[in-house]
């Protein structure tokens, strides 16, 4: 094969606009000649890795970019070079036959920009009469999720769009499997045809194949008596090569769309969520609060929060929604939502007063305060909404309230079924503040309990999801509960300390593994009275 000059082929008019598409993207992307002079793209991608586009025993030029993206590229470009190579090599073999070369010609003109699989299948068609004068004429596709061929365009009666065939019957079905086209005059003759509606006669059948695959077949049929020669049969397969390699292209430009609009509408949703969780965090006078948050994936489920509320406590939540991707993310901002909505709604509000005889887990008095109470009625309210409204979906989310009165550092909290908050002081665990109650959004009327703890002086109350303690490393062992209080003892007496050491101590862990679940913590300490 004679060489092809790889800048000429990539500025051609009917390529230009495509591989400019193609380019279009968040990661930069450059494509150069072997002496590494850009042909198109951004010019910041040549800083990147660069890999190399070689096509049989030529080599063309490089790629710039990250290396999925430029991979992506690169395959992209090897499909429409074996598809202008091909079309050299059949140019060549036929360059006597004005039939051929002037069918080529004109095809090449009009599938270069056509990007819609049935459009190109329909041109294929009629094309394919101009040169063998059929009455009956099929182009079918290999469905890969039905595992069939089935029919994109059709004339005549041999079979109807949408019509499904398997890959095991009839003739077509076996032109699928073996990849070499047959001339069948006497059709009815041949044991492997399947009737139709009106009698054939003669067939042509062929399949539609790239270099790597085969991606369908076209069928062309007379009902009168005819012989097809082995001159109609290469005239119908060049047909169906130039149009394989059109279809194989249009798939992949209809991937790459596809593929695009999803990074948008994913990266849409990723800053949507971003907007639900806190740009900065309450930070109360004489006190720290910090926070960290990694998503598995673009979007998550978990969330954490903190909001003041009109009595002047303020509230902090941190939340994990059960599954994972777009629909937990759709959740965690209803949830996030109702939590907040009705967790600052006024019903009750009074002074803080002691109950009589009652007293904490640290051996002080419980204090009973009326706008904590009426703040935490948002978990039975968002548990009773989420159950009642959305009890098909099965959503639910592990769930901590806390209400903080940073004056007086009392914590009145609902955990709805969430890992246990810790209570650290001085490097060492003080309390643990269990689940309460079961996961918000489960059953409605389920019953929460309120509890109360007092965060004195120094204190750091430190709360995560289990995306921490199910982290994995490179051997599918978890990071682990143990680990984590262990490494709880030794951390500094710091909220924001405490997380930025345990998120290195999970970076670490992790290592190259992928990351399995969002990782959220938040921490807060009292610093002085």
């Amino acid at each position: 094969m004679a060489e092809i000059n790889f800048r000429r082929f990539l500025t051609k008019r009917e390529l230009r606009e495509l591989v400019s598409q193609i380019l279009q993207g968040n990661n930069p992307l450059a494509i150069t000649d072997l002496e590494g002079a850009i042909i198109s793209g951004d010019p910041d991608a040549l800083k990147l890795e660069r890999s190399l586009v070689h096509y049989e025993d030529q080599d063309l030029g490089w790629v710039y970019g990250e290396p999925s993206a430029a991979n992506t590229v690169k395959a992209i470009l090897l499909h429409l070079f074996a598809q202008e190579a091909e079309k050299r090599r059949l140019g060549a073999e036929v360059l006597s036959k004005y039939k051929e070369v002037n069918l080529l010609y004109r095809l090449s003109e009009q599938i270069g920009n056509m990007h819609n699989r049935a459009a190109i299948c329909e041109l294929l068609l009629l094309e394919a009469n101009k040169l063998v004068n059929v009455s009956d004429c099929a182009i079918l596709l290999f469905n890969q999720t039905e595992n069939q061929l089935e029919a994109i365009a059709t004339q005549g009666a041999m079979f109807n769009p949408g019509d499904f065939l398997s890959i095991s019957e009839g003739i077509e079905g076996n032109i699928f499997q073996s990849g070499k086209g047959e001339v069948i005059n006497e059709v009815t003759n041949d044991p492997r045809f399947a009737s139709c509606i009106h009698p054939l006669y003669a067939l042509i059948c062929v399949p539609l194949k790239t270099r790597s695959k085969t991606i369908g077949i076209a069928s062309f049929a007379r009902r009168e008596p005819v012989m097809f020669t082995a001159e109609d049969l290469q005239l119908i397969n060049a047909l169906a090569s130039q149009g394989a390699y059109a279809i194989e292209n249009a798939n992949l430009y209809q991937d790459q769309l596809k593929d695009a609009v999803n990074r948008i509408e994913m990266d849409k949703g990723r800053k949507m969520q971003q907007d639900f969780l806190p740009l900065h965090l309450i930070q109360p006078t004489n006190w720290q609060v910090a926070s960290k948050f990694k998503p598995a994936r673009e979007v998550a489920g978990d969330f954490y929060d903190t909001f003041n509320l009109p009595s002047g406590g303020i509230g902090i939540v941190i939340a994990d929604v059960c599954d994972k991707g777009v629909g937990s993310a759709l959740f965690m901002a209803l949830f996030r939502s109702l939590i907040r909505v009705f967790a600052q709604q006024t019903y009750l509000s009074g002074q803080t007063f002691p109950l009589p005889g009652l007293l904490s887990s640290l051996g002080k008095p419980v204090m009973l305060n009326l706008d904590h109470v009426n703040a935490l009625r948002a978990v039975s309210l968002t548990n009773d909404y989420v159950a009642d409204t959305h009890s098909n979906l099965n959503m639910f989310a592990t769930l901590f309230l806390g209400i903080l009165d940073p004056k007086t550092g009392i914590l009145s909290y609902i955990n709805g079924g969430h890992e246990s908050l810790v209570v650290i002081t001085d490097g060492k665990i003080k309390s643990r503040l269990k689940s309460t109650g079961p996961a918000v959004g489960m059953m409605p009327r389920m019953n929460f309990q309120i509890q109360q703890t007092y965060l004195e002086v120094g204190d750091i109350l430190f709360g995560y999801t289990d995306g921490v303690t199910e982290a994995k490393n490179a051997q599918g062992k978890f990071f682990g509960e143990k680990h984590l209080l262990t490494f709880l003892d030794a951390v500094p007496n710091s909220a924001e300390a405490l997380l930025d050491r345990i998120e290195a101590e999970l970076n670490t862990y992790i290592g190259d593994a992928v990351q399995f679940d969002d990782i959220t913590m938040i921490a807060l300490q009292r610093l002085v009275e």
